[in-house]
């Protein structure tokens, strides 16, 4: 990095630290240098998905290599056939929450995504339809993620 970029990060340091510019950009950096390019827009867009982002339009490959690392249930995908399998049944399988009740009170407070859309009812059937390539979903809680 030229001087006059280091000293733009420095100085972002000092007005805006909440923005953490010139720790991201030294990630980046290391990332690209260690990794290579490809392993950094890799892990860019993993960063993303992990927190919010919109994750369709990527694979079944992508999503399990972005999620590789985090817990996961496994269910047989005929608990999926017709409407009985809500939201609430995935957050308490996946122990994402500890009760159904606890389950609705997260849905309600805004705190649940499936597959990075927010969900707004706690007893929103989540069905094969809603499978990534007819494979997998992902249900998160806030900052706690499953597959």
């Amino acid at each position: 990095m030229s001087q006059p970029e280091i000293d733009e990060l420095a100085e972002s340091v000092r007005t805006e630290p909440e923005k953490r510019r010139a720790q991201r950009e030294l990630a980046r950096h290391v990332t690209a240098l260690v990794h290579g390019e490809t392993e950094l827009e890799k892990a860019l867009r993993a960063s993303e998905v992990l927190f919010g982002k919109e994750i369709s339009g990527l694979g079944i490959q992508e999503i399990l290599d972005i999620f590789a690392d985090v817990p996961s249930t496994e269910l047989e995908k005929s608990s999926l056939d017709g409407d009985v399998f809500t939201v609430t049944d995935a957050l308490v399988m996946s122990g994402l929450a500890p009760s159904k009740g606890e389950a609705k009170r997260l849905v309600q407070g805004g705190g649940v995504c499936v597959n990075n859309r927010r969900i707004s009812d706690a007893r929103q059937a989540i069905s094969s339809s809603d499978l990534i390539d007819g494979q997998v979903f992902v249900c998160a809680k806030e900052r706690s993620t499953t597959t």
